[in-house]
């Protein structure tokens, strides 16, 4: 099949892998977009047609089985569904990972998490390695397992272009959970997106809440960067970023840490001792800050990133940090 005009522009240069469809309908994956081959396809669609929640919603209320992949610009995010629940979920963003997650909520130490993860060979089998080690317990597991899913579910919402598809395939159910309700994943992380998005101007959110929200953002910059090799480039930029604005005086010396964010403990406490003159409030005060880092973050990242990767960079961390 040759393709014309603006499409065939679009195209060029590309190849695709068909997948199985009804008679009459052709669906083809980029082959740098891995699918399983010979899965018949179920749903496929454009996120910027119809909505990520209404997908759910589809599939949730029409008990089907599959495996749901997104391809974003950010990532493949991809999600299991067993008779409309949610038995499992994956990203390709290491910050994204069920064992990042585990670390980040303090259940196992890093060293700990990275030694059982060269272990296991494939991360989705590290959590089960940590318990049979008992560097973690099936309760904590279990917490970090909800954790996980719910954090995919919440980035597939900032998503705004992606294409998806559902496929008819077996997957390893070793690598399952039991059945989560898909809307009541969705419900948490819209909540989640609620209660993480303040205004630019601080509004009257509470500073714990500023912080969570920008860091989130912080990760995600930090995370692209590192995914096209300008991690240590990002880095040494936000190193001092602190230091050379006096608009930051509050902040000198703050820095970022591996996974890039800011450390509440070293971030709140300042906010006591600012500048007896500076009459913002203290939610106002620490989002002007984080917005002006935030913005030469991206700044710097943009160097190094394709322009649409960019651009949809620039939308997921503004969703995360300002009201529509």
């Amino acid at each position: 099949m040759q393709l014309e005009g603006e499409l065939a522009v679009e195209q060029r240069g590309r190849s695709f892998s068909l997948l199985r469809t009804p008679e009459m309908l052709f669906v083809g994956v980029d082959e740098e977009r891995f699918i399983p081959e010979d899965h018949a396809v179920i749903l496929v669609g454009d996120l910027s047609r119809i909505a990520f929640p209404e997908v759910v919603s589809l599939v949730s209320h029409a008990h089907l089985s599959g495996v749901l992949r997104v391809y974003g610009r950010s990532a493949t995010r991809t999600v299991v569904f067993v008779s409309g629940e949610v038995c499992g979920a994956a990203s390709e963003r290491v910050n994204e990972r069920l064992g990042e997650v585990a670390v980040r909520m303090g259940l196992i130490k890093r060293e700990d998490m990275d030694a059982v993860s060269l272990e296991a060979g494939d991360p989705r089998r590290a959590g089960r390695l940590a318990v049979e080690r008992r560097l973690i317990t099936e309760r904590d597991l279990w917490k970090a397992v909800q954790e996980h899913v719910t954090t995919v579910f919440q980035t597939i919402l900032l998503e705004t272009h992606a294409a998806f598809v559902l496929t008819a395939e077996r997957f390893d159910e070793t690598l399952t959970v039991p059945g989560l309700s898909a809307e009541g994943l969705l419900m948490e992380g819209v909540r989640r997106l609620d209660e993480l998005s303040v205004l630019r101007s601080g509004g009257d959110a509470e500073p714990a809440r500023v912080l969570a929200a920008y860091n989130e953002a912080f990760r995600d910059i930090h995370a692209t960067a590192e995914d096209v090799g300008a991690g240590a480039a990002l880095r040494a930029a936000a190193d001092s970023v602190f230091d050379d604005d006096p608009d930051c005086a509050t902040f000198g010396g703050l820095r970022f840490t591996a996974d890039g964010e800011l450390l509440a403990a070293a971030v709140l406490p300042r906010l006591e001792g600012r500048r007896p003159d500076d009459l913002r409030e203290p939610s106002q005060l620490l989002s002007e800050a984080l917005s002006r880092v935030m913005l030469f973050l991206l700044f710097v990242a943009g160097a190094h990133l394709d322009a649409d990767v960019h651009r949809e960079l620039h939308a997921r961390v503004k969703a995360r940090v300002s009201r529509d």
